[in-house]
């Protein structure tokens, strides 16, 4: 009977387990970043969005809607792959076709927009909608008085072929990071949005303050506090740089997990909207 008993403790804790870990309910993942660019009183809370792959949530995209309108961003930045190469554009035209009314937004390519036939085309699609497309561009802002600095850079994919494991050409990404150079010395707070998170060394030698990154999906399977990741691309198995928040000299970079499901599995790696706050040291 104490061995039943056993057995059937240890048989609940596993179900208990795989349910937790199949949870793909959307999940807001909070971070706070801290600087002594701003003063008292100031702060500026970005949504940011990655890797959608043109998912539909609901039958319209209503969930993710209404929890990025809850979280109340002042901005809300696309950091790549919110279009799949493969997958119709619908689920990502009834996301950006709503998250303008709740924010400015701001959008940077990742792979698969270059991968498909027409980037150009989706490129035009997302700018129609009203949200900012940085092409290795920057935009001054200004939230309750203090001014910052939204620059965004274009996937490697635009230099490189359509080889998925390719990291594309690193020179010309190299030069695109150069343009913001001019930046040194100014005191506007600098973000940068990125749709690859293994250049954080590239990234971390020019002024950034903080870089919002997605591509790597957190790593597909994660075992908490073990594992963050078991393979993401461009980083192969167990890469650094798979989800969360990581410091470089300087530079923060914060990794969100993505938003797709598909017919890879997600273990203890459910979708997520990351918040980040940005408040005075």
């Amino acid at each position: 009977m104490k061995r039943k008993r056993i057995l059937s403790a240890v048989l609940m804790c596993a179900v208990g387990v795989g349910i937790c870990g199949l949870y793909c309910g959307l999940t807001p993942r909070r971070y706070t970043v801290s600087t002594p660019k701003l003063n008292a009183e100031e702060k500026l809370r970005i949504v940011m969005l990655s890797d959608l792959h043109s998912y539909v949530y609901g039958n319209d995209q209503t969930p993710l809607v209404r929890r990025v309108r809850e979280l109340q961003p002042d901005i809300i930045a696309l950091c790549g792959d919110i279009v799949d190469d493969k997958q119709p554009q619908d689920g990502a035209k009834l996301l950006l076709k709503q998250i303008t009314e709740i924010a400015p937004c701001y959008y940077v390519s990742g792979n698969h927009e270059y991968w498909s036939s027409e980037p150009e085309q989706i490129f035009r699609m997302i700018d129609s909608y009203g949200i900012h497309v940085l092409h290795n561009e920057r935009e001054r802002i200004t939230v309750d008085g203090r001014e910052y600095v939204i620059c965004g850079v274009d996937d490697p994919a635009a230099y490189g072929d359509r080889v998925p494991s390719s990291y594309g050409n690193a020179a010309p990404y190299r030069k695109a990071l150069q343009r913001f150079d001019d930046l040194f010395g100014d005191d506007a707070f600098h973000i940068l949005l990125a749709h690859r998170p293994e250049y954080i060394e590239e990234y971390a030698a020019h002024p950034f303050d903080l870089t919002l990154c997605g591509h790597a999906h957190g790593g597909q399977w994660r075992i908490p506090y073990i594992m963050n990741g078991l393979i993401a691309p461009n980083q192969g198995f167990f890469p650094e740089y798979a989800g969360g928040q990581y410091q470089y000299g300087a530079m923060t970079e914060i990794v969100g997990r993505g938003l797709v499901l598909d017919w890879k599995p997600r273990v203890f790696n459910p979708p997520e909207i990351v918040v980040v706050d940005i408040v005075p040291k």
